[in-house]
């Protein structure tokens, strides 16, 4: 009698995860650009209680402040970029908002360098 190959339901969950990978990773990479982006939105809430706290004076640890936002940005433009290349999408809201801060983020290193310079020299 010939045996009938039938596929083992450990090699069907196998098949079934690899299928739901890309989704996950997406979820992932959408979960990981929204939290940053809150976090970031309520760091520069902070930074500007903080400076306004000084009379909008700017010294050394307000310009570290905006200089640690500044970078924050880098890096999340960074992530949303390769999770794009991937094909993640994202909401129109989000799109916008990143697309339009990669954008500026160069502007906005040389603003911080005219503005904080002097302060970060010592």
């Amino acid at each position: 009698m010939a045996a009938i190959h039938r596929p083992s339901f450990a090699a069907l969950l196998i098949v079934a995860a690899c299928a739901s990978a890309p989704a996950i990773a997406a979820d992932d990479c959408i979960a990981r650009v929204d939290a940053e982006l809150a976090r970031i939105d309520q760091a520069q809430d902070i930074q500007r209680t903080r400076e306004a706290a000084n009379n909008l004076e700017l010294n050394r640890e307000l310009c570290q402040g905006r200089l640690d936002l500044l970078d924050a940005r880098f890096a999340l433009s960074d992530d949303f970029e390769a999770c794009r290349r991937k094909g993640v999408q994202f909401s129109g809201q989000v799109t916008r908002t990143l697309t339009g801060a990669s954008d500026d983020l160069t502007d906005m290193k040389a603003s911080w360098i005219r503005v904080c310079g002097l302060q970060m020299k010592d």
